[in-house]
């Protein structure tokens, strides 16, 4: 088979399922998984999709925006380094404001070792794992997207306008090379602007394979967010 009609049936495939791993696309066309990964490199070059670890996500031209939970499994390792960093920023009694994203997430566990936390939230499943915690917790409400499981809107930033946080803890699809934050979602950047808005520190959590990528929504140049953290 050349490697047009892989690359055609890959695609095909894609279409009807949004996801693969290597492994099913091997046995689907029935070549290596090393072709595979060469194949799936190119199709990411051309813009058609994009790679995950141990498989490949659609970019349907509609919405560019990995689900959750595909996200929460990119680079872990990474996003448990930057947690264990932005954790020295937590205090007893601080009022926080997460957003929806993956890596945010993974400073959750370091919230059991303080006491009288306020969070607030426009993500579903952060405010799950926010549940068994002993502290006070809101999810902001509003139209969910699905992908993301983060809520949007009017009634969500009019909920967060009712706070001022001392700390906004946040992540983007990428940072450019000019060091502009930028996102795929202009729904998830409304809201971001307002609880970057409402929040006296601004925390950017932000693993190395994010830099120099550049989406369509703007949310800030890095020199406004107050510390920018990384896994190097």
């Amino acid at each position: 088979m050349f490697e047009m009609e892989r690359l055609e049936q890959i695609l095909a495939l894609l279409r009807q399922t949004q996801t693969a791993t290597v492994k099913k696309l091997s046995t689907h066309l029935y070549v290596s998984e090393a072709t595979v990964r060469r194949d799936l490199n190119e199709l990411e070059r051309r813009g058609f999709v994009r790679r995950i670890h141990g498989g490949v996500v659609l970019i349907d031209g509609v919405s560019r925006e990995v689900p959750l939970y595909l996200r929460e499994q990119q680079n872990v390792e990474a996003k448990r380094l930057i947690a264990a960093k932005a954790a020295k920023y937590l205090r007893d009694g601080q009022v926080i404001f997460m957003d929806a994203s993956s890596t945010a997430m993974y400073l959750i566990p370091y919230f059991e070792q303080f006491k009288n936390l306020t969070v607030i939230t426009n993500g579903l499943k952060t405010s799950q794992e926010l549940r068994p915690l002993n502290h006070t917790v809101y999810c902001t409400g509003g139209l969910m997207l699905h992908n993301s499981l983060a809520y949007i809107g009017d009634y969500a930033t009019d909920f967060i306008r009712r706070f001022n946080a001392d700390l906004f803890f946040f992540s983007s699809l990428g940072i450019s090379e000019e060091g502009m934050i930028t996102d795929s979602s202009a729904e998830e950047t409304g809201i971001r602007r307002v609880m970057f808005e409402q929040s006296r520190r601004r925390i950017f959590l932000c693993d190395n394979s994010k830099r120099g990528k550049l989406y369509c929504y703007n949310l800030c140049h890095i020199s406004q967010a107050d510390d920018d953290i990384s896994d190097s």
